[in-house]
C-alpha cells in the first residue's frame, strides 16, 4: 500500500471532519461553540480542547456526544470565523496521556 501524498490525507482529513460534524447532535454542537465563545473571552492566557471538554462537562454535555472528535470541527470553524487563533504552542493533554495539543486564543 502505497503512503497517500499531503493533498490525499488533507481530503481524507476534511471528508472525516465533516463526517463527524454531520452525525453529531446540533444541541451538544451549539454547546461546544458557546464553550468556545466563553474561553475566548475568558481564557487571557489561552485554552485548550480540555479546557473547553472541563466546560461541556459542568454544563453536562460530555456524554451527549458520539465521538469525541467532533469537537475538531467546531474548533475548526471557529477558527475559519476569526473567534479564536492557533497560538503556535502545545501543552500536555490532561486527558489524552499528555500527548501535545494546541493552545488557542480569542481573537
Amino acid at each position: 500500500m502505497s503512503t497517500p501524498s499531503l493533498f490525499d490525507a488533507e481530503v481524507l482529513r476534511d471528508i472525516a471532519m465533516s463526517s463527524v460534524q454531520h452525525n453529531t447532535d446540533s444541541n451538544w454542537i451549539r454547546a461546544a461553540e458557546t464553550s468556545v465563545q466563553w474561553l475566548a473571552r475568558s481564557a487571557s492566557l489561552g485554552f485548550t480542547t480540555d479546557d473547553v471538554w472541563e466546560h461541556l462537562d459542568k454544563l453536562g454535555m460530555t456524554g451527549q456526544v458520539h465521538d469525541n472528535r467532533a469537537l475538531g470541527p467546531v474548533m475548526l470553524r471557529m477558527c475559519k470565523q476569526g473567534i479564536i487563533k492557533d497560538t503556535k504552542q502545545y501543552y500536555p493533554s490532561k486527558r489524552r496521556h499528555c500527548a501535545p495539543i494546541k493552545v488557542w486564543r480569542g481573537v
